[in-house]
């Protein structure tokens, strides 16, 4: 299957609504030229795990502002990678996954797909992800067991989408910490300095 970001199609107008208020729920950001690869992924992603908005690499980081606290998951397939993308997702829990190689520099931490199937494979596992018991709570927060829930908890669901991956080091890591401790969570923060995993709690 071709991935969507090859096929034709005549490129629409996409505007921005300054006035609209900040996202409610989590958010995947698309970065990409042309709409196919936003609407491929919004056709495949569960509105209660995610809100999937598009951006231009020239608009990215006005659509940026509209997540709340950050974007959830970045995925893009442009050429090169926007000049804007590392700074933005610099000191953050975000996991990056790019279709194909771009030119230049990546985030550190970044995930390349080969392919649409191979994207599209990963982004369908993360519906129904279980990490170490944690699963997405709808919109957002982590739902902990059948009847638990974690409302605000941010650091944690980045560290989520990513597993088994690792994430650079970003800022709040203690505030993660924290919130595994306090809610007796059956994992731990994993932190060697270059990078930050979870992992199964010790018996």
């Amino acid at each position: 299957m071709a991935g969507p970001e090859n096929r034709a199609a005549t490129r629409p107008e996409w505007t921005y609504n300054r006035c609209v208020r900040r996202d409610i729920s989590r958010t995947l950001v698309v970065v990409a030229e042309q709409p196919q690869l936003w609407a491929a992924i919004r056709d495949r992603v569960d509105p209660a795990l995610a809100l999937v908005r598009s951006a231009r690499p020239s608009l990215l980081a006005e659509v940026w502002e509209r997540a709340d606290p950050w974007p959830w998951l970045v995925v893009g397939a442009t050429r090169e990678v926007p000049d804007a993308l590392p700074g933005l997702v610099a000191g953050r829990p975000i996991p990056v996954l790019w279709l194909r190689r771009p030119e230049g520099d990546l985030p550190p931490g970044s995930h390349v797909h080969p392919g649409w199937a191979s994207l599209a494979g990963r982004l369908d596992a993360l519906a129904g992800a279980s990490v170490f018991g944690l699963g997405f709570a709808p919109r957002r927060g982590i739902r902990v067991g059948a009847r638990d829930h974690i409302a605000r908890a941010p650091e944690l669901e980045g560290l989520m989408a990513a597993h088994p991956r690792a994430l650079p080091p970003f800022e709040h890591q203690r505030r993660a910490r924290l919130a595994i401790e306090r809610h007796h969570l059956p994992c731990r923060l994993q932190a060697d300095g270059r990078t930050v995993r979870l992992e199964a709690a010790a018996r």
